[in-house]
């Protein structure tokens, strides 16, 4: 019996020295969120978020005005929201989104949908295109930088309005020059926290407190790159 106890003990030891796990360092908790250096490193579901990831990227390229929005109704789709975009197809959504040519989504001369978007969506679908909604409970908020923080952010909430062939508003938000600008001078901050400026993105989901949380940290840092 002495022998089989030892024998437990060791195996329990060998098992737990083999996991791995990562300290989470926490910064500044707040509205409801924690702002930490790691994720610690834990089983988790990666599945595609409908409402941070897919939803608001098909609504800033997608329902704009005269396309897809509430107002201009083209082909009677509003795409603003999940059953709107089920109804028009997910078939005829990777369709129009991929094409080059003729009738394609976003319309020309807006700049396609990049490799990624296409392939976040093309996932998406694939994964049976689900009303997912996550609601993130910590926001990684070490060493924010425009390529790895905020770009993303610009890609798939604002891009599809302020680009360079549809300067809405007068504001372009594909580079990081752009981006920078409007960041320093206050606009950025004052329109995705509605702070006396119209709420952006417009028509669609507002930006979470996290992604605010992100750029006001950025613009604090001067905006690194």
């Amino acid at each position: 019996m002495k022998k089989i106890t030892t024998l437990l003990m060791f195996s329990s030891l060998l098992i737990f020295g083999m996991c791995k796990h990562e300290t989470t360092t926490i910064i500044n908790g707040g509205n409801g969120l924690t702002d930490t250096t790691k994720i610690v490193e834990e089983p988790k579901n990666d599945s595609v978020c409908f409402n941070t990831q897919i939803l608001p990227l098909i609504t800033a390229s997608c329902a704009q005005v005269g396309c897809h929005d509430a107002n201009s109704r083209v082909e009677g789709l509003v795409l603003n929201s999940y059953t709107g975009i089920k109804r028009m197809g997910t078939n005829t959504l990777v369709t129009y989104i991929t094409k080059k040519t003729g009738k394609v989504m976003p319309p020309l001369p807006q700049p396609r949908m990049d490799t990624a978007s296409i392939n976040l969506i093309k996932r998406w679908i694939a994964e049976g295109a689900k009303e997912r909604n996550c609601n993130p409970t910590s926001c990684d908020t070490l060493n924010v930088k425009y390529t790895s923080h905020i770009a993303p952010i610009m890609n798939t909430y604002c891009k599809g309005c302020h680009n360079s062939n549809n300067v809405g508003g007068g504001v372009n938000l594909d580079n990081y020059a752009d981006v920078k600008t409007s960041t320093l001078t206050g606009k950025m901050i004052c329109t995705i926290t509605a702070n006396g400026c119209a709420i952006m993105p417009k028509g669609g989901p507002a930006l979470s407190t996290c992604n605010v949380r992100k750029i006001k940290i950025w613009a604090a840092a001067n905006c690194p790159q």
